[in-house]
């Protein structure tokens, strides 16, 4: 969606690599051999405990991706927008449709005919779910929820409102994959 001038120097999302690769649990798998391999390189005599915990991870990843898959089962069928397109990788994994968002990426504001196309997308598919993040004002999301029947929710691909520490890979997935689901609900 290049029209209107809707264009920037972020447009991540649109050209190149969309840099939100970590919201794929098959992304973080493939991470962890690769940053196992390298701290076995950097510190032989700990190498194989960096491939076990490694391959410990990666069979925790296929879990979760279980999990989170059965968890989204109700949501795929239902269309939602979000405010930047952060979410390509997570979406594509859980097979979920997400059918427009407010800004191309996460530093440009939409036009206004850019808000009017996605008003209208909204309407012909009957969106009714909108996610904001915690660093953007949703109020613009409320501009294009106005007369439509839609719950505005927020996700947080950045995990900036879940605690630090060893689960919290996993707690942000589930806790996208739990709004997410919960917004789609009928």
């Amino acid at each position: 969606d290049h029209e209107d001038g809707d264009h920037d120097s972020h447009e991540h999302a649109h050209h190149g690599v969309d840099p939100h690769a970590w919201l794929d649990p098959a992304n973080g798998a493939v991470w962890l051999v690769l940053i196992a391999e390298a701290l076995a390189e950097a510190d032989a005599d700990n190498a194989a405990t960096y491939r076990a915990n490694a391959a410990a991870g990666a069979r925790a990843l296929a879990a979760l991706t279980e999990e989170l898959d059965a968890a989204l089962a109700d949501a795929r069928a239902v269309p939602f927008i979000a405010f930047h397109d952060a979410y390509r990788y997570f979406t594509a994994r859980f097979g979920l449709t997400m059918a427009g968002t407010v800004a191309l990426s996460d530093a440009a504001d939409p036009s206004p005919a850019r808000l009017a196309r996605l008003r209208g997308r909204v309407a012909e598919l009957g969106v009714r779910c909108a996610f904001s993040e915690p660093q953007f004002d949703p109020k613009i999301l409320h501009v294009v929820a106005e007369g439509q029947a839609m719950n505005i929710a927020v996700l947080d691909p950045l995990g900036s409102r879940l605690e630090p520490g060893a689960a919290l890979y996993a707690e942000l997935l589930r806790d996208m994959a739990a709004r997410i689901a919960a917004c789609s609900a009928p």
